[in-house]
């Protein structure tokens, strides 16, 4: 009896001590790239709907799904801000090709320094400001927009990623004070 009492203190005693570490980590954790921040460098795609009707945000999405999937063929290949606004000046025709197929209609594609609002990602919140980016506007584009990060690649990850194999401490513990 004495010896399920211990296992179960002990059990209790690192669950809160688990909890203890991700509380921690999630919140004092440095805010870098690695850690899900936006650089400095960066370079974002933005795709604004004509309006935020059901409809322009369809269209809006398929739209992005489109310049997507273009742009991630070449996207993954620049290995610097240069590379990448190279890049993105010898597609803007193609770019703007594909989106107005898609939209079925004729789009504007800029790059330049384009305003953002202040938008939270989870325990991130990237601040307001212009930042570089290459923008396709359906229509009058007054309705809600899809952005990310085109360079570094964060939207366009590589195509062949190595599997993430995840481990529970907790139930590995488990299984070691059941045997």
């Amino acid at each position: 009896m004495k010896n399920n009492k211990t296992k179960l203190i002990t059990i209790i005693l690192y669950l809160y001590g688990l909890s203890a570490a991700a509380i921690f980590m999630m919140y004092f954790a440095p805010a870098n790239q690695a850690a899900g921040g936006i650089p400095e460098e960066a370079i974002r795609i933005r795709v604004v709907a004509h309006d935020n009707s059901k409809t322009e945000q369809a269209k809006k999405e398929k739209v992005h799904l489109a310049v997507a999937e273009q742009i991630s063929e070449w996207a993954r290949k620049a290995n610097s801000a240069e590379q990448s606004r190279a890049l993105i000046l010898e597609n803007m025709t193609e770019i703007q090709e594909i989106a107005s197929q898609t939209a079925g209609e004729k789009v504007a594609v800029t790059f330049g320094q384009e305003k953002f609002p202040p938008k939270q990602f989870g325990r991130f919140v990237y601040p307001p400001g212009s930042y570089e980016s290459l923008v396709v506007t359906i229509g009058e584009g007054k309705g809600e927009n899809w952005w990310c990060v085109l360079y570094p690649a964060l939207c366009f990850p590589e195509e062949q990623q190595e599997e993430t194999k995840y481990k529970w401490a907790i139930i590995e513990f488990w299984g070691q004070l059941r045997n």
